[in-house]
């Protein structure tokens, strides 16, 4: 084996420079087939070296595939790789020797075995629309026998490599090739969300506790697969719609022993999906959405509004739990005070979660879908209670709006999600009454939301336009949206104006408590927007202005120094351009 394990090694560096092997297809599949099959006789009691050289294997046969998918190869490389994968999935049958090793003790053993397999499924399902029958067989009875442990964890990451791939993938009829692909594990897929999230929890109590949290998130990562499908591919099976048929099911998650990271796996698929933004991670750049052929898209969603709306009713927002510091991958440690180190991807997500609800049974009321009236101020309330009690900067700040960014202030496409469903429903509950309560009480003032906006940007023009001609967020909508809406009701935007002054102005006389009572002369009692870009402060007054801001111009080292007002910014801009021209001038000269 010593031998063996140092040609492999041998290939792996010639593979890895890019260089032409000097072996035949033949010799160089009987070495990979020679090595895996050392360890497939026992694979629960395989030395470390067998396992070591199996590991080269796999990676080898992965890097062999991939290269398979590489527009750039030369040919005589993609002959080599293409009789290579011929001979060892072919007549040496090397998935005979491999599916076996999905259940391997060895957790990295059996994740490169997964990898291997998921990428030549990939391969032969784009190549020769086939469906590997072994492979496909043995997930499916994983699945139906729903045991939270290895298996079922790799599996299931198997299969939504598979569907990534493929839905990432050039192949001729993909659509045609995702619906096979779905509908061969449609019946084993129901009947393992129906076990895992329907059925009681202490029927998973015998699994190790660290498999059901493995699998569940993984399971999660699945659903996120199946919907972008759906979305992408306008493929509706019956799997796919699970999710949104018995979404209560995932919210009752919260309240269950499961660790935090799945939960909150579970609040970005809900959120994902009622964005419709699913699989943004991994669909490169995404795709147009073909909900349009979708019959059945708007119902499924309002049946998933339902459930979070019914659940939020029933005290679901009390059930969430925040982490008291964000989450990290690596790096140092940021020490916070008391409320400001949340976890806000959680609270993102959790309020996007209601807000678009929210904005879909609105909508479907609107249309006279439903007589029954939406009480859009209460669902606002509850959310403005949870926010209170999880994000310290809101606590103390007598301006009910200014929320949208404390929460949304660092993602610029949820912010944008939100001011245009917000803008929704402040227009859904004005329809109901002229007389309705004042949206700021209840954190839903679209002026408000917008000023706020462009305080974020410092009133600079060309963020704003940055945000129109960009496609990563919704901007253009909620601009249109909340355009139409100012044309009919300036003096509500000036109302907002006079508003959020006055909210600064109590922030600055709490923060300076030194500071003179006197308001800033020009400022009580206006009418008229008079909103002036927030000026760089320092580290003593930054509670002055405590929002948060989507463009932190104080930290870029290309920005130019802020200015007081937009009158000396124009000044300031104005001496500038003059200054260039007299330079260009002179260089003529």
């Amino acid at each position: 084996m010593g031998d063996l394990s140092s040609d492999l090694q041998a290939l792996f560096t010639v593979f890895q420079a890019e260089d032409f092997p000097g072996v035949t297809s033949e010799e160089l599949a009987r070495k990979i087939s020679s090595a895996i099959s050392h360890l497939t006789q026992s694979p629960h009691s395989a030395g470390g070296q067998d396992a070591d050289s199996t590991c080269l294997c796999l990676t080898l046969i992965g890097k062999i595939i991939a290269g398979l998918f590489s527009e750039g190869l030369p040919q005589d490389a993609r002959r080599l790789y293409e009789d290579v994968t011929k001979r060892l999935f072919g007549p040496a049958d090397l998935m005979l020797e491999l599916v076996p090793l999905l259940n391997s003790q060895d957790r990295l053993l059996s994740h490169l075995t997964a990898k291997c397999l998921s990428s030549f499924v990939v391969y032969d399902l784009c190549t020769h629309g086939n469906i590997n029958h072994l492979w496909t067989s043995t997930c499916a009875e994983t699945f139906q026998r729903s045991v939270p442990d290895c298996l079922l964890d790799t599996c299931l990451w198997s299969l939504t490599e598979v569907i990534k791939g493929v839905l990432r993938g050039e192949c001729a009829n993909k659509q045609e090739i995702l619906q096979k692909l779905i509908a061969s594990f449609e019946t084993a897929l129901g009947s393992l969300y129906s076990k895992l999230l329907i059925q009681d929890e202490s029927e998973q109590t015998q699994a190790a506790k660290n498999d059901v949290d493995t699998v569940f998130s993984t399971f999660m990562d699945l659903l996120e697969a199946l919907t972008a499908v759906r979305l992408r591919s306008g493929i509706c099976s019956s799997v796919q719609r699970l999710m949104f048929l018995h979404t209560s099911a995932l919210l009752h998650l919260m309240d269950s022993r499961l660790k935090y990271f799945v939960k909150k796996r579970m609040l970005l698929l809900l959120k994902r999906t009622v964005v419709q933004r699913p699989g943004e991670d991994w669909t490169l750049g995404g795709g147009q959405s073909v909900i349009q052929g979708d019959e059945l898209w708007a119902g499924d969603m309002l049946a998933l509004a339902d459930s979070v709306l019914q659940e939020a009713a029933a005290g679901w927002l009390r059930q969430v739990r925040i982490k008291p510091q964000p989450s990290f991958f690596g790096g140092n440690r940021e020490t916070f005070s008391a409320g400001e180190g949340k976890d806000t991807v959680v609270l993102r997500a959790t309020s996007l979660i209601l807000i678009k609800s929210l904005e879909t049974k609105t909508k479907h009321a609107a249309a006279g879908g439903d007589d029954h009236v939406i009480n859009v101020q209460q669902y606002m309330l509850e959310l403005l209670t949870f926010l209170q009690e999880h994000v310290g900067q809101f606590k103390g700040e007598t301006h009910k709006c200014s929320w949208i960014l404390l929460v949304f202030g660092e993602q610029d496409d949820d912010m944008m999600e939100s001011a245009k469903a917000l803008t929704a429903l402040y227009l859904y509950q004005r329809s109901l009454s002229s007389s309705a309560p004042d949206a700021c009480s209840w954190g839903c003032n679209p002026h408000c939301h917008f000023i706020l906006l462009l305080q974020s940007l410092s009133f600079d023009h060309t963020v704003l336009l940055d945000f129109l001609i960009s496609a990563e967020t919704c901007f253009l909508e909620y601009c249109v949206l909340y355009l139409k809406l100012l044309r009919d009701n300036w003096q509500d935007f000036c109302n907002s104006c006079s508003c959020i002054e006055d909210s600064v102005r109590v922030r600055t006389t709490q923060a300076l408590p030194s500071a003179s009572d006197t308001p800033p002369e020009g400022t009580s009692g206006t009418s008229h927007p008079q909103i002036a870009p927030q000026s760089r402060t320092s580290e003593k007054d930054s509670t002055v202005c405590s929002l948060p801001r989507l463009v932190d111009y104080g930290s870029s080292e290309e920005s130019e120094e802020e200015v007081g007002s937009v009158s000396d910014l124009k000044t300031k801009r104005s001496t500038e351009e003059l200054a260039d021209i007299r330079s260009r001038k002179s260089a003529h000269v």
